[in-house]
């Protein structure tokens, strides 16, 4: 559980970061303190991404962190900036939603073992490659 806080911790630091990146560079006064917030946002996401790495498959994380990033990203985009959404954009957040989604549910994690396929037995687990048939 403490791998999948991480990963939302990481994504609303990514979120944050880069909305703000938008923000703080469209500001008149130019870029200045705000900018290194913005890195230290950014950066910080990638640490607490690491950290899921830990306990959640890789392709999972990133997988959920980039697909939720994006959504998110470009529904405040659209909310508070006011950038305008296509119909194309809108399906392709539908698309990044269902990928990640898919991708999380076809992985076996760790504390979650996997059944064996149709006539594989605890014997044959045993030794990878020989098939024993019983005595």
């Amino acid at each position: 559980m403490r791998a999948w806080t991480a990963l939302l911790c990481a994504i609303a630091l990514e979120v944050t970061g880069t909305l703000s990146l938008k923000v703080f560079t469209s500001a008149a006064a130019g870029p200045g303190l705000e900018l290194i917030l913005t890195y230290v946002l950014l950066a910080a996401s990638y640490v607490l991404l690491s950290r899921a790495f830990r306990q959640i498959p890789v392709a999972v994380a990133f997988a959920v962190w980039e697909a939720a990033g994006l959504i998110l990203i470009t529904g405040l985009g659209a909310l508070i900036l006011g950038e305008h959404l296509t119909p194309t954009q809108l399906g392709a957040l539908i698309a990044l939603s269902l990928g990640a989604a898919l991708l999380h549910h076809g992985t076996q994690y760790a504390d979650r073992p996997a059944s064996p396929p149709p006539g594989v037995t605890d014997q044959t687990r045993a030794l990878p490659g020989i098939r024993q048939e019983p005595a």
